[in-house]
């Protein structure tokens, strides 16, 4: 997680109104659609959905397979610490994000506990890649596991060094390093809130792009990221 609420100037308002009834969105606006917009519940549900009637085609192959999964905005629904910060005037820290991992009060995004429950009755494992840092992983899993998330067989590889997820996927596909599951696993599906989450180009058969909305799906999160854009890809969105 990197800067809070980065979306301010982008998010688009969660209420209904005239255009010139109100003014430029804001960070409170951001917040507000992720909390309590129907559109944001109904997009998360749907690419759970998405995901879901894809995973049979995902999953044939030979060998053992997973699913790669961020945590933070994918499963993890954290809008209350953001609630928090922007209640108080604060900004993000990593003290006060440590300590809300700690208290393990993050809810289940929309869709996520139905998914995680389709790819594990498949005969997949569930592999949580996520950017915090491994001081919180019990907490993380603790919570994970208190709203459902997690199962005998799941496995957590928080972040050890850089942010970039690339080296642990590559440990869950090769069977060696901090992610490893023992022995080596096709990775399925991919799912997370910003293209990070995702195969870079070559990564793992083909471009990037290619892998979206067969094996890659984007949950929708207007508050924070470090984003793409859309020049840095090799097929760049129209």
């Amino acid at each position: 997680m990197t800067a809070l609420l980065l979306m301010a100037a982008l998010a688009v308002p969660a209420f209904a109104a005239e255009p010139d009834a109100f003014g430029p969105p804001t960070a409170q606006t951001a917040l507000k659609y992720v909390r309590d917009s129907a559109e944001y519940h109904a997009l998360a549900t749907q690419v759970y959905r998405q995901a879901t009637a894809a995973l049979p085609a995902a999953a044939k192959g030979k060998g053992p397979w997973a699913v790669v999964l961020d945590v933070d905005e994918t499963v993890l629904d954290n809008s209350v610490y953001q609630l928090e910060r922007v209640t108080y005037g604060f900004d993000y820290t990593s003290p006060s994000w440590e300590a809300w991992c700690r208290r393990k009060l993050a809810t289940p995004v929309p869709g996520a506990v139905a998914f995680t429950e389709a790819v594990r009755a498949a005969g997949g494992r569930v592999v949580y890649v996520t950017n915090r840092k491994a001081v919180v992983g019990d907490a993380t899993r603790e919570n994970l596991q208190a709203v459902g998330l997690w199962a005998e067989g799941d496995s957590l590889c928080p972040r050890t060094g850089d942010s970039s997820k690339r080296a642990r996927r590559d440990g869950v596909r090769g069977g060696a390093g901090e992610c490893s599951l023992g022995k080596p696993h096709r990775v399925a599906m991919y799912l997370g809130d910003q293209m990070g989450d995702f195969p870079e180009d070559g990564e793992d058969g083909g471009a990037r792009l290619e892998l979206v909305g067969t094996r890659a799906f984007l949950l929708p999160n207007p508050l924070y990221g470090d984003w793409v854009f859309r020049e840095q890809v090799t097929r760049p969105l129209p």
